[in-house]
């Protein structure tokens, strides 16, 4: 028989027609079938076939064997049909091995096979079913599974339903995934492990820990098969609850009864479960009797330690356990040394940053875009721009493409350090190169323009921003805002805020805080409480940032009442007031005279277990001594210290002031060696007041002790303690000094005034010394000093000696 005559044979030509277009090109692809039986090749050997052509079409009832599967042929059965569904049979086997097997094949040899009489063997349909939950369609597979149970003639075997049960599971209907196991045994089918750890899998992944673990109680009771990779399961069921010390438990348990051994996946699960909550104790113990078990580690369970090690800041050990894992003949991974070199970048150890890079270069491993960016942001940050920009240059070379991650890392260092000329000039390297800037870019650029003041280069910015289709976000409304609240412009900032509005952004709580504390600032509370009231309309909560803002805006204009309702409405919206706010509070309260209100609100606080800090003593008793009662004022520095805080200058300085006020100078000048003893030096103005005290009661000595001290202290003095020892000197009828006081005050850096000069000419007056009086005229008048009325008296005064 010739080429054409075995193309027009009929039994070739129905089978050709059994099948659809699909799965004859399908055909038609295979090189060469695969063997039927030792002595039959189809369709590259035909002789068997012909035979069979030239026989009646009898009825026959066998057994036909072939491959590894078996077909069950009846009375109603020909040999064509045998043929048929052996070759779709084989089809299905060698289409499989192929790999060129797709979803829309797999789905439509099924429908062939479903169709076919007599049925191919179970085999066939585990294959298809096997094939399509590999690509993780587990709907299809329960489909195809509800249309096989409805033949008869088709007896699914531990396969079939265990690949129906994991599909169930992977639905998430673990209960679904009972009533196949129930049908398993009905069946009298003995599962095996495969079936049992899909069920395991199942509850896990459900989170059910609990029940996975009565499940595997059952199991092993019953004796039921099972193997590593159901220890693998629990294991890492309990470790992904938190049960680490239940899933050690379980590793040691498996280790003692000996039925299988626990693999390095096992081990791994555990340890990664210690080090993500930096138990590296733990981890390592667990490491150890890994080793110790003749386990060899992977470059899993080395990537787990050596972040955990980075995480607590160990890096020599991490280095360390690197170097082992080299010994072991184990390769670390592009991970493994980014992961060192991000913890040695992060703490500004560049040096060892680098040995890594160079050591991962030398032993092959490509440095990855990740790598390099991490490298480029650290030398930034440590300004160190000529290596960062050969890191750069390097990265280009080695054709890994800087993203937009490098050079964000890059401009986001450039613009907080003020250098924002050269952030531009990033942006366009960046755009040079390809790479598209994003939301971050802009943000990034447009803070540094709003801090610099730079308002035109910012709509520039702006615009070109949006050309490019990037989109403002909150940030960068919020950086805008920001910039023009602290400049004083709140009208645009308000504009601002409608233009968000506008643009479908919703604007968060730093929006409003910006906003309100740049109207308190400006002093237009009533605007900043009108948007208080706004924002929480609008269904966002303010915090104590707010708060803060709005009572310290009320406090300054004296509207103390309002504060104070303020901090009951921050109460009843369960927001805890911090120091910042009483001390806000106290502060307005002693500014506008309530002392007393502002000691209970003292009190209240401490009830309130917030701690008062130096502010708030230093406002308190700034009060108490503007109300002269400096006993109170020395009872509350004697409880600051009690509490552990420390005066400081301004502490000292306020009780310097207040006694020299209430006339004690005495324990004023004791409070100042008290002062200098702690080596908190006294600034010019409290030693003025302490002079200006002493001077009144002409102790002269205790002035120049004072004076003293100041200059040992490397305190100089200014106009008024110039005045202030003029004056007192005058007083005392001591012109001699206080001429040469008057004299050094020029040389010192200070032109006399008028009222230095009235103190000296009424000093000469009084002491019968006309010509000096007279001469100190003259140069008031040589001078052009603007006289004042009391002035011109004195000198019409003097022209009548």
């Amino acid at each position: 028989m010739n080429q054409e005559e075995k193309k027009k044979h009929p039994l070739l030509q129905s089978i050709s027609s059994l099948l659809t277009p699909r799965i004859a090109s399908m055909a038609m692809k295979m090189k060469r079938t695969t063997m039927i039986s030792p002595v039959l090749a189809f369709p590259g050997n035909y002789a068997f076939l012909f035979s069979l052509c030239q026989l009646p079409r009898i009825r026959i009832s066998f057994i036909f064997c072939y491959s590894t599967s078996a077909i069950v042929l009846d009375d109603k059965t020909t040999i064509m049909d045998v043929i048929k569904s052996m070759y779709l049979e084989n089809l299905i086997k060698a289409e499989s091995k192929s790999g060129s097997l797709t979803l829309q094949d797999a789905l439509c040899l099924f429908d062939s096979v479903i169709q076919m009489r007599p049925l191919p063997s179970i085999w066939a349909f585990n294959h298809l079913l096997g094939f399509v939950s590999k690509m993780k369609h587990y709907s299809t597979i329960v489909s195809m599974c509800r249309q096989m149970m409805g033949f008869k003639e088709i007896k699914p075997d531990i396969s079939t339903l265990t690949t129906l049960m994991n599909c169930l599971c992977n639905l998430k209907k673990v209960d679904l995934g009972f009533s196949v196991l129930a049908m398993i045994f009905k069946l009298g089918l003995r599962p095996d492990a495969y079936t049992m750890n899909a069920l395991l899998l199942g509850l896990r992944n459900e989170g059910k820990i609990i029940e996975a673990m009565e499940l595997l109680k059952k199991i092993t009771e019953n004796g039921y098969p099972c193997n590593q990779y159901t220890c693998n399961i629990i294991v890492s069921g309990l470790c992904k609850s938190g049960n680490l010390g239940s899933a050690v438990d379980m590793l040691k348990e498996i280790n003692e009864n000996g039925r299988f051994k626990p693999n390095v996946v096992c081990y791994n699960t555990i340890i990664y479960g210690f080090c993500k909550e930096r138990r590296m104790d733990k981890a390592l113990i667990i490491f150890q009797d890994m080793l110790d078990r003749s386990i060899e580690p992977n470059v899993v369970t080395l990537n787990s330690l050596i972040h955990g090690l980075c995480n607590i800041g160990q890096w020599n050990e991490a280095k360390s356990l690197l170097a082992d894992m080299i010994n072991w003949g184990i390769s670390p991974d592009i991970y493994i040394y980014n992961t060192l070199i991000a913890h040695f970048c992060k703490d500004g150890e560049i040096q060892e940053a680098n040995s890594l890079f160079n050591l991962m270069s030398q032993r092959g491993i490509k440095p990855s875009v990740v790598t390099y960016t991490m490298l480029i942001h650290a030398l930034c940050k440590l300004g160190e721009w000529g290596q960062a920009m050969n890191f750069l240059q390097n990265m280009i070379d080695c054709g890994i493409s800087p993203n937009v991650v490098t050079f964000n890392s890059v401009i986001d260092i450039l613009r907080k350090e003020g250098k924002i000329g050269k952030a531009f000039d990033f942006l366009e390297l960046m755009t040079c190169n390809g790479v598209k800037p994003d939301i971050f870019t802009y943000n990034s650029l447009i803070l540094g323009l709003c801090h610099s003041g730079q308002w035109k280069e910012v709509t520039s910015l702006f615009n070109r921003m949006m050309s490019e289709g990037v989109h403002p976000d909150v940030v960068t409304f919020n950086s805008l805002i920001y910039a023009l609240c602290k400049e004083k412009r709140t009208k645009e900032a308000i504009t601002m805020l409608e233009q968000m509005i506008h643009g479908d952004l919703k604007p968060n709580i730093v929006t409003y805080s910006f906003l309100i504390r740049g109207l308190c600032n400006s002093g237009q509370w009533a605007e900043a409480t009108s948007l208080f009231s706004r924002m929480m309309n609008e269904g966002v909560n303010p915090d104590v940032v707010t708060f803060n803002s709005l009572i310290n805006a009320l406090c300054k204009g004296e509207r103390t009442k309002e504060a104070i309702t303020m901090l009951d409405l921050m109460i009843q919206r369960d927001l805890k007031p911090d120091i910042v706010t009483y001390n806000t509070l106290i502060h307005g309260l002693c500014n506008s005279g309530q002392w007393a209100e502002a000691t209970s609100l003292f009190i209240r606080m401490m009830n309130e277990e917030v701690n008062p800090d130096v502010v708030t003593f230093n406002s308190l008793m700034n009060a108490l001594c503007k109300e002269k009662r400096t006993e109170e004022a020395i009872t509350m520095l004697e409880l600051m210290i009690q509490r552990d805080l420390k005066p400081d200058i301004v502490t000292y300085s306020s009780l310097i002031h207040g006694l020299c006020n209430s006339g004690q100078w005495a324990e004023a000048t004791s409070l100042l060696s008290k002062m200098v003893a702690e080596d908190i030096v006294p600034d010019v103005v409290t030693f003025n007041i302490l002079l200006g005290a002493i001077s009144k009661q002409g102790i002269v000595t205790k002035a120049h002790e004072v004076l003293k001290v100041m200059d040992q202290k490397g305190v100089k003095p200014d106009k008024i303690t110039y005045r202030t020892m003029i004056s007192m000197h005058c007083l005392q009828g001591e012109m001699y000094k206080a001429k040469n006081i008057f004299d050094s005050m020029a040389t010192q850096g200070f032109a006399p005034d008028l009222a230095v000069y009235k103190m000296l000419i009424k000093g000469y007056v009084k002491s019968k010394r006309k010509e000096e009086a007279l001469r100190l005229a003259e140069e008031i008048l040589q001078k052009g000093m603007t006289l004042d009325a009391a002035a011109r008296n004195m000198l019409r005064g003097l022209t009548m000696l």
